[in-house]
């Protein structure tokens, strides 16, 4: 196992500045599995199996920046070989939680190589984070964190790496809406970014106020929004309708500096002819080279 000190030595490198983010498209996510990872479940249950690698995902939707998210342990340690089509993008945030919350100190030791080796990994993600939260009693409860994970001592721990040759890389975490409760306070503030995610498409019509109590249990922490291809609730293709309503009010959000992007979710679908991907996928177009300041 490599100790501290010889950590401290591979990440002590000279920094190369990031690509700025200039337009709308810089600040625009596609969210990536390994491929075929939903059609191995009941999600895409009658569905044709998904074929599309990530980054062919990422580019499907004309867009250059992912955030990766290992699932269920695929791809296997170490990362170098798998890695190699993500050099051709120009942002990636790599998971350090993998969904389902499946994280290990190997894997997260391997996670900070893979940054020290290429410049154009510029954050972190911990995915599915929290853990169901249905049964806990007394949300408002700030001194007992939620279970998580990573304890809040954990994420305090993990701050020591996130400066990778000499770049500051941001901490992101998943926050559904329904865990914008005080006692993810404790764990929030060694994040940088919290990114909020509707897991049922009906409470699409409550976005407003849940990015304002997420604004208010956070005011410090840059945040995206989160917006599902697909109805994972219900296991069904989503409605244009409703990938409309949360990618333009996020478009707003956008624009106005509320929030610091936007990601969509996710590559293992894109190739199934879905209409809420098509749609997307023209929006994506229209809107990517228009400038943008943001936050």
């Amino acid at each position: 196992m490599i100790s501290t000190f010889s950590l401290a030595i591979l990440l002590a490198q000279v920094a190369v500045p990031a690509k700025p983010e200039t337009t709308i498209g810089d600040r625009l996510y596609v969210w990536s599995h390994p491929a075929g990872s939903y059609s191995q479940d009941a999600y895409l249950k009658g569905q044709k199996a998904s074929k599309i690698e990530p980054v062919d995902g990422v580019k499907y939707l004309g867009l250059k920046n992912t955030y990766f998210v290992r699932y269920r342990n695929v791809p296997a340690l170490p990362f170098d070989d798998y890695y190699a089509p993500f050099k051709s993008l120009d942002r990636v945030v790599w998971s350090l939680t993998g969904a389902d919350g499946l994280t290990s100190a190997e894997e997260r030791k391997e996670v900070f190589k893979l940054a020290a080796n290429n410049k154009n990994i510029t954050g972190f993600i911990l995915d599915d984070f929290f853990k169901d939260i249905s049964k806990e009693k007394n949300l408002d409860d700030e001194t007992n964190p939620l279970p998580a994970s990573l304890t809040p001592k954990d994420l305090a721990g993990l701050r020591t790496f996130l400066t990778v040759n000499g770049r500051a890389l941001p901490l992101n975490v998943v926050v559904y809406t329904n865990q914008i409760v005080p006692r993810a306070k404790p764990h929030l503030k060694h994040v940088d970014n919290i990114t909020m995610w509707t897991w049922n498409p009906a409470e699409l019509d409550k976005l407003e106020q849940n990015l304002k109590k997420l604004e208010a249990l956070a005011p410090d922490k840059g945040i995206l929004l989160g917006c599902y291809l697909y109805d994972f609730n219900g296991n069904a293709p989503l409605p244009v309708a409703r990938m409309k309503q949360q990618t333009e009010m996020g478009y707003r959000w956008l624009k106005e500096g509320r929030i610091q992007g936007m990601l969509f979710l996710g590559t293992p679908m894109v190739d199934l002819g879905f209409e809420a991907v098509e749609w997307t996928r023209e929006w994506v177009a229209k809107v990517k080279d228009e400038p943008c300041k943001g936050r």
